[in-house]
């Protein structure tokens, strides 16, 4: 069989998209968005791999030929030379390996003979994957005609490309992917000159063209064994012809010689052969002459499949087995196709056989049946059915059969799979951002800033790493236009490496580039700049608007390399470089090397403590350092490290604010702090300033203070002294609403004294509050004496007939309610006809209570301490209600009054925004509270003393009369009262309720008040360079 097979490139390539060098197709552009193959082979892609499966298209892939009398019935993938054909379970290496190193195996798919797959297996190359696994790639042979097929490549992951130095390297399946044709031969039996001559039971012949394909020839008569007859005109039976009822049989058989014999024997074994051919799907035979002449015969054939080898004395008696029907028959005149109309034979296919009619001299017949499974035979008859006696010579015998693997070339070579490259694009270069350094500052000072990588876009479907690598390199002339301070040299750029680039100086004039003024490094991603020595800077202007630093400018860049690799090392890179690098040298500033630490812990900030007394001094921690430093006839000269913050003032000032314990004015004024010596080792400055030392007095009542401040540059010190104690008075409120403790503890048995302490124990200054009451009856009503208990004198007159001191009594105590909450009589109110009176004492009188005596205990009439002002908060006020008050007074010379207050509705303070300072510390108002405070100036005139002892409560005159201070319900200086003229007479008896729920003592007391005191300033150093500002904060108190 002479079947030759042309292959063509098939190139595919990983790159995404379509590469138009190569046979990349799109898989959605017809026709391949409709081929089933291909659509198969994309369903077999996996997570991961590339982006979207590339796919290559090759028309006519393979084209097979054949010789005249040869067919090709189907080109197939096979695994060798052999045509194996690929297995479903068995896989064969392809050496082809991903990308990550994981070998591929091929198999043929399970379900679609005409796809190889490429199963990706593991980094062991001689052991196979699962067949099922994920894939690299498929092939998809789609046959257009038995001689021709395209092939589709699909592959779904990288593939590793060995070559290193080309991007583009090729790989293929050399010697992995042969094509296999199978085709269909014609074996002619027709040259008998050679047989043996004669008359036989049998005969073996041999092909016209050599070959192991053989007939073996015997006959009946009329369905008895019968010789065969073998002459130049062809074959017979019994005779030179076939006669009617006469068959010849014709065995397809391989194996054997050429041989006749009279006899069936199995010792020696004649016929013997090897075994019927079973891939015969047609035959034919051709009549060389009839008798009598120029007739035409009528013959039956029938095809057969043995399902066994008969041979020897077996073969007579071998019957036919399974018929195979006989599907088609084609004729031929002289070795010229014609028709059966053509000829004027008749056909019958009707049965399993076939039946002509009226076959003539030179007719060829060719019959075949289906082929494949059941449909082939390996036998068949042709015998003579005429019963007109025409007889017919077989002159020749032939039959074609299909034949696997008729021709194997390898095609792997072909199948080519091409690599990708990476890509890289940059798109902005690094940059650095800007380094400053002090000046001489060393490694110490050094400063470090870190490359921003350039940006990039970089791909590659193999996968990829990249990498990016710095270098130092001069983007212009070496020359800096810097100078070194100390002897003015210039400064020039010098290369050293890669990764250093310094500013070397001639330091001693002799050309030669010798000292180092500072370096730029390269370590990764981080450029050092270090300064070596002081670099010359102007110093003008001063002050504002100074430029302390030098620029290097934009001499030095970063070159930045980067590499990208993909999974099979193939390499692209790309260079780019930084913007000039911003390196500056800053000017020295003076520093601060111990921050301010009041009580030196080493936790800077903490205020200083300054007792309230002359002369009391305190030291804390403050230092500062300076590289232009101030020298001594600057400073005898009147030049000062601080700066200035009054230009207004001779000398040097420095700033002084603070507050004073004075909620009204808390503000000092007048504040100043002079220089009044200074030396490289110390400085001193004295300070004064004015504040109001009375938080309760309206308006400022003005008093001074002041001290000296010195630091000690030595030892980071400084120390605050007091020349001029902070004078004032204190204000404090003592709440009944606050009571630490209290006689009784509550109101069970309605006790008739009850005492309060408002003043925690070992407090200084102890205050007690005694409360007892008196309220009429239709029998007893009120009236005075000079103690406010027991009897009256009979007068209802106030002070009448030179009394000073009356207070209101009368003989019928009655219970008290003071709690936290109330100040009442006989309950939590007061009513009309009740007085509520309160005595103050600094002795502790909770033991004088005794609820179960017959008058409550033992009330005190004599108290023993003052407040100066009382503020008394009312709840459930409305428009109407009024009261009167009894003052009981004592001077600072002991002498001892009482003065009667009206108070007017008008004279209560409601609504909390209405409540003033510092009283608003103090006190708070809901909508119905009211508020009522006396102070000094309500009850004194001129330069009287008096303070307030005691205090008598009534809602109105109660049947008493007399006259009484007419209450000025402001505060302050001016909401003074008279307290000797313009007297009223006493509030008229009403109906007016009075509900207590707070009373408040005021102590005011002379001394000393609280300040906190804030020094700021700045540091500055020769050249005028400031610190920020900083701040010694002192709390006196």
């Amino acid at each position: 069989m002479a079947i030759d097979i042309v292959a063509q490139d098939i190139i595919i390539d990983e790159t995404t998209g379509l590469q138009v060098e190569d046979d990349d197709v799109n898989p959605l552009d017809s026709p391949h968005s409709t081929d089933p193959t291909l659509q198969y082979l994309l369903g077999l892609d996996d997570a991961g791999g590339l982006t979207s499966p590339e796919v290559a298209f090759q028309t006519d892939f393979v084209v097979a030929s054949a010789s005249a009398g040869e067919t090709i019935t189907s080109v197939v993938l096979s695994q060798n030379l052999n045509g194996t054909p690929f297995s479903t379970t068995v896989g064969v290496s392809s050496d082809i390996q991903t990308v990550d190193g994981n070998y591929v195996w091929l198999f043929q798919d399970p379900t679609h003979a005409n796809v190889v797959i490429g199963v990706i297996g593991t980094s062991d190359g001689t052991v196979a994957p699962d067949p099922t696994g994920p894939l690299a790639f498929s092939l998809g042979l789609n046959s257009t005609s038995n001689t021709n097929a395209n092939l589709y490549t699909v592959q779904y992951v990288p593939l590793f490309h060995p070559d290193e130095t080309n991007p583009d390297d090729r790989i293929d399946l050399t010697d992995k992917v042969f094509a296999s044709v199978t085709g269909t031969t014609v074996v002619n039996f027709g040259q008998l000159g050679d047989a043996p001559p004669g008359h036989n039971n049998w005969y073996i012949l041999d092909a016209d063209v050599a070959s192991p394909q053989k007939i073996l020839v015997t006959a009946h008569d009329n369905g008895v064994q019968a010789e065969v007859n073998i002459s130049t005109q062809g074959l017979g039976v019994a005779s030179q012809d076939v006669r009617f009822g006469r068959e010849l049989q014709i065995d397809l058989i391989s194996g054997g010689t050429q041989s006749a014999g009279k006899n069936f024997t199995n010792t020696p074994t004649a016929p013997d052969y090897d075994a019927h051919i079973e891939n015969v799907s047609g035959a034919g035979f051709s009549v060389s002459q009839s008798t009598p002449t120029n007739t035409v015969a009528d013959i039956e054939i029938h095809a057969y499949n043995n399902d066994d080898n008969a041979e020897g004395a077996n073969l007579p008696g071998d019957d036919n087995d399974t018929e195979i029907n006989i599907t088609g028959v084609t004729f031929k005149l002289n070795g010229v196709a014609t028709t059966a109309a053509a000829l004027g034979i008749t056909v019958d296919l009707s049965g399993t056989g076939l039946i002509l009619q009226d076959v003539g001299e030179g007719v060829t017949v060719d019959f075949t049946t289906a082929g494949g499974a059941g449909g082939t035979f390996d036998r068949f008859t042709i015998k003579n059915i005429d019963t007109e006696k025409d007889y017919f010579d077989v002159k020749e015998v032939h039959f074609s059969g299909a034949v696997a693997n008729a021709h194997n070339e390898q095609v792997g070579s072909f199948i080519n799979f091409d690599d990708d490259g990476p890509t890289l694009s940059i798109t902005a270069a690094p940059t650095v951002g800007a380094a400053e350094v002090v000046e001489a500052s060393g490694v110490g000072g050094q400063r470090q800033v870190t490359i921003t990588p350039p940006t990039f876009t970089a791909s590659a479907v193999d996968g990829f790493t990249t990498n990016v690598s710095y270098a130092l390199a001069l983007a212009g002339g070496t020359a800096t236009g810097l100078l070194t301070t100390e002897g003015n040299h210039a400064i020039t750029l010098v290369a050293d490496s890669a990764s250093q680039i310094s500013g070397q100086y001639d330091s001693d004039g002799d050309t030669v580039l010798d000292a180092t003024a500072f370096t730029v490094t390269l370590s990764g991603t981080t450029v050092t700049l270090t300064s070596l020595v002081a670099l010359e800077h102007s110093n003008a202007p001063q002050g504002a608007g100074e430029d302390n630093s030098l620029d290097l400018g934009t001499l030095i860049n970063v070159v930045s390399t980067v590499t990208v690799t993909d999974g099979d090392n193939d390499v692209v890179s790309s260079q780019s470089a930084s913007s000039g690098l911003s390196l500056t040298f800053n000017d020295t500033d003076p520093t601060i090397t111990a921050p301010f630490d009041g009580d030196q812990t080493g936790a800077p900030g903490t205020p200083e403590t300054l007792a309230n007394t002359l002369n009391a001094s305190a030291t804390g921690a403050f230092g500062y350092d300076m590289t232009d430093k101030h020298t001594a006839a600057e400073y005898a000269a009147g030049v000062s490290d601080f700066v200035d913050t009054n230009g207004a003032l001779a000398g040097t000032q420095i700033a002084l604010t603070g507050t004073v314990d004075n909620a009204q004015n808390p503000n000092i004024t007048q504040a100043v702090a002079t220089r009044t010596a200074e030396t490289d080792t110390s400085a001193s400055f004295a300070f004064s300033f004015h504040y109001d030392k009375d938080p309760i007095t309206a308006g400022v009542q003005d008093a001074t203070a002041g001290g000296t401040l010195v630091f000690d540059k030595a030892a980071d010190t400084y120390t605050v002294t007091l020349t001029d104690v902070i004078d004032g008075f204190s204000f404090d409120v003592l709440h009944t609403s606050e009571l630490v403790a209290k006689a009784p503890t509550g109101n069970t048995g309605h006790p008739l004294i009850v005492a309060e302490q408002l003043t925690p124990n070992g407090d200084p200054d102890p205050f007690f509050v005694q409360f007892t009451a008196n309220s009429t009856t239709q029998q007893i009503g009120f009236g005075f004496n000079s103690t406010g208990d027991g009897a009256t004198v009979g007068d209802t007159t106030f002070n009448n007939g030179g009394a000073t001191h009356d207070m209101i009594t009368n003989a019928h105590e009655d219970w008290v309610s003071a709690t936290r909450a109330t100040n009442g009589v006989a309950g939590d109110t007061i009513q009309k006809g009740e007085v509520l009176t309160l005595r103050f004492f600094q002795e502790n009188i909770l033991g004088d209570v005794n609820p179960n005596a017959p008058e409550g205990g033992t009330e005190r009439l004599d108290p023993t301490t003052s407040a100066s002002g009382v503020v008394i908060k009312f709840d459930g006020i409305g428009s109407s209600e009024d009261l009167v008050l009894i003052l009981d007074l004592r001077d600072a010379n002991g002498n001892e009054i009482t003065r009667a207050v009206n108070v007017q509705n008008s004279d209560l303070i409601k609504g909390n925004a209405n409540v003033p300072s510092p009283y608003n510390t103090e006190f708070t108002l809901d909508n119905n509270d009211a508020l009522l405070i006396l102070e000094s100036n309500d009850y004194n005139d001129g330069t009287e003393t008096f303070q307030i002892q005691g205090v008598q409560i009534m809602q109105s005159a109660n049947g008493l009369e007399g006259t009484a201070i007419n209450l000025n319900g402001a505060i302050g200086s001016g909401g003074d009262s008279n307290a000797t003229s313009g007297l009223t007479a006493w509030d008229t008896t009403d109906n007016d309720v009075l509900k207590i729920v707070d009373i408040g003592f005021v102590q005011q007391t002379s001394g000393t008040i609280s300040a906190d005191l804030v020094f700021a300033f700045n540091v500055a150093d020769a050249d005028a360079d400031q610190t920020l500002t900083q701040q010694i904060l002192v709390d006196v108190a």
